[in-house]
């Protein structure tokens, strides 16, 4: 049993118990990802933000809106969230060209994992950003605060407890230099030449393409909603 004892920069890990792993990244017998998906916030996190957000956003689409479409304010907030939509876009393509199918294989730290260790939450932070700005309500603000508390808690820690547990003294390293999720640009490290897994690449492309029309059908939600006929069932501030 190794003990590896330290103070981590933005992280959770104050003292680890790391059993059968040493500086040299050697695989734990524990099936890689076994650990991790094993854990309830982690393997139902998608579920964790529906139940968050889904009836808050529904309870804000039929509330009567805070600021209508035809304001000034509204087309700032309409383009800040295509702003922030790019930003998710960006983000998942530029970390699944670096980490591809090498997930929970080798600890990634480059590109985008060379500024955070969580490139991928931030960007779905970034999304649910989007949804905050076209929807305009401020109920749906202080429920993406509390999911991203409860992914910072829960899910950010149980996945960084297992590549804890995966790679060892190299991700205690790693989580000394890099900071969870604000990124740091000053250590970004990106290799000369990268391999890329266009497979990956494809399927990643899919989804996005799904994920782009939510903002879409709610941006016309929204123009709906401000219109005289549409029911307002609720009240949401």
């Amino acid at each position: 049993m190794t003990e590896l004892s330290s103070q981590i920069h933005g992280g959770f890990i104050s003292s680890l118990h790391f059993g059968g792993v040493n500086s040299t990244s050697e695989p734990i017998r524990e099936r890689p990802g076994s650990l991790v998906r094993t854990n309830f916030s982690f393997k139902n996190r998608g579920l964790l933000a529906a139940l968050i957000l889904g009836p808050v956003a529904l309870g804000a689409a039929f509330s009567p809106p805070q600021v209508t479409e035809s304001e000034s304010l509204a087309w700032a907030l309409n383009a800040g969230a295509w702003g922030f939509f790019l930003l998710y876009v960006g983000i998942r393509i530029w970390a699944t060209l670096f980490i591809g199918g090498n997930k929970d294989l080798q600890l990634q730290t480059d590109g985008p994992y060379s500024v955070c260790r969580n490139p991928l939450y931030v960007g779905s932070f970034c999304f649910a950003l989007a949804l905050t700005c076209l929807l305009k309500n401020a109920t749906f603000a202080t429920a993406v605060v509390l999911l991203f508390m409860v992914y910072l808690s829960f899910v950010v820690r149980a996945e960084e407890h297992f590549l804890g547990l995966r790679f060892g003294e190299d991700f205690v390293n790693y989580c000394r230099r890099t900071p969870r999720l604000w990124p740091r640009w000053s250590s970004f490290n990106s290799p000369g030449h990268l391999r890329v897994d266009v497979k990956r690449l494809r399927q990643e492309f899919v989804r996005l393409s799904r994920a782009a029309l939510i903002p879409i059908l709610l941006e016309v939600l929204m123009k709906f909603r401000s219109t005289a006929n549409w029911p307002h069932w609720f009240n949401l501030p």
